[in-house]
């Protein structure tokens, strides 16, 4: 019984043994699997650190020697290009590779094929610039004169026809004012009385009557003149041998000329200041030019002109410029007189003026095919910097003068080229050359 028993207790704590060696065991595996676990993650991020580092190596050294590759290449193309400008080198179209930004270079058979041609500028000085403009003729005005009635008077008779030539001192019509006829019956008894004091003498009929006497005769007279009697009819008035009939006046042509307007008829009333005619002296006649105000304003008076009416040339001088605009044509008035011999111009004709101004300071000047418009408006020409290489320069127009451009900002004796300028600037282009950047 007691070995029983003792073999049952012996039997627990070997069991129990067992059991503890074996949660031992299964801790410490445990243990040491974790412990793997983590020197395994250890190991692996140092790994991966490392790695990364190696990546970060291999980076820097792959972009380092992409660098030093593309500046090999760099450079290896610049020593290339030089090696093609040295050479003349061409681009894969055959033309010449630019020196830099605004520089073409071409050769002289490549000129030739463009069209390019190549001049020697030079100062010029006393150009006689021709300026062209539009006219018409017009009658001179400073010998031009209407005749008008001073006075109510009625047409008795017409002594002209229109168009015709009279001269001085000729009857244009015979008219009848009452008014006329009332200042010379006036004049007559104020002749009278101042005959009759001034043979008494001042002092016989005293100074007051005698002034009066005087001054009445002289109003009388002048009336009588304003109403349209010359000097010469008072006279003949006076002296009682005036041929027209009391109240009768004639119309007297002041100078020579032609009768261009009549606006009467006989028996016709015509009040005081009615046009009777319009009396034109056409021993000269003006043309009058149409300018551009900024054009019109450098013609001074006494230029001359040569003036083309119906295919004939005449000679002209300024004799007067507009300082106005004129508000609808927004031109300036240039007038002109001509000397009409013969009486072959007149008034209504047109007329081609070409003026003729001395240039006298020194100035450039270029044809239009020399100029283009650089990227940003503004004008430029090619200057040839030496054989073959040309540079785009801008320049400023300052006028224009028979056809050709006045240049500033070229010197003498620079050489440019005046043709093929749009084939040089289409070269530029391909570029992208701005003119600013040179």
């Amino acid at each position: 019984m007691l070995k029983k028993l003792f073999c049952k207790k012996h039997s627990q704590k070997v069991l129990v043994l067992s059991i503890s060696i074996a949660l031992s065991s299964i801790v410490y595996a445990q243990e040491n699997h974790n412990h793997n676990e983590i020197s395994d993650y250890e190991k692996y991020n140092k790994h991966s650190e490392n790695d990364h580092e190696e990546e970060e190596g291999h980076s820097e050294h792959a972009e380092q020697g992409h660098d030093k590759h593309e500046e090999e290449d760099h450079n290896d193309h610049e020593e290339h290009a030089n090696d093609e400008h040295e050479e003349g080198g061409h681009d894969e179209h055959g033309h010449d590779a630019h020196e830099e930004e605004g520089f073409v270079k071409m050769s002289l058979k490549q000129q030739q094929m463009a069209g390019i041609q190549v001049v020697k500028v030079k100062s010029q000085s006393n150009i006689k610039q021709i300026i062209l403009a539009p006219g018409e003729v017009v009658n001179d005005l400073y010998n031009t004169t209407l005749l008008t009635t001073q006075v109510d008077s009625k047409v008795l008779k017409r002594k002209v026809v229109l168009g015709q030539h009279v001269h001085k001192g000729d009857v244009i019509a015979i008219l009848y004012s009452l008014d006329i006829a009332t200042v010379q019956n006036q004049l007559k008894v104020a002749l009278s009385e101042w005959q009759r004091v001034r043979k008494l003498g001042k002092q016989t009929v005293g100074a007051k009557r005698f002034i009066a006497a005087k001054a009445d005769y002289d109003k009388n007279k002048s009336l009588l003149e304003a109403y349209g009697f010359n000097h010469r009819l008072i006279e003949l008035f006076i002296q009682g041998k005036n041929t027209y009939k009391s109240g009768e006046y004639p119309v007297i042509a002041p100078h020579n000329g032609v009768i261009l307007e009549d606006n009467f008829q006989s028996g016709q009333f015509l009040p005081i200041g009615s046009t009777i005619a319009m009396l034109v002296d056409e021993e000269n006649v003006w043309v009058e030019a149409l300018l551009a105000p900024e054009i019109g304003q450098r013609i001074p008076v006494g230029t001359k002109a040569n003036i083309t009416i119906d295919k004939k040339i005449f000679s002209a001088e300024v004799i007067h410029d507009s300082h106005a605009i004129d508000e609808i044509t927004r031109t300036r008035k240039i007038r002109l007189i001509i000397k009409n011999n013969n009486h072959l111009l007149h008034a209504g004709l047109f007329a081609n003026v070409a003026f003729e101004l001395a240039v006298k300071e020194k100035i450039i000047l270029l044809p239009e095919s020399a100029l283009m418009r650089s990227s940003d408006g503004d004008w430029t020409v090619f200057v040839e910097q030496k054989e073959g290489v040309f540079k785009q320069e801008e320049v400023e127009l300052k006028n224009t003068i028979n056809g050709l451009h006045q240049i500033k900002g070229l010197h003498s004796g620079e050489r440019v080229a005046i043709k093929g300028a749009f084939f040089l600037a289409s070269e530029i282009a391909k570029g992208g050359f701005d003119p600013h950047n040179h």
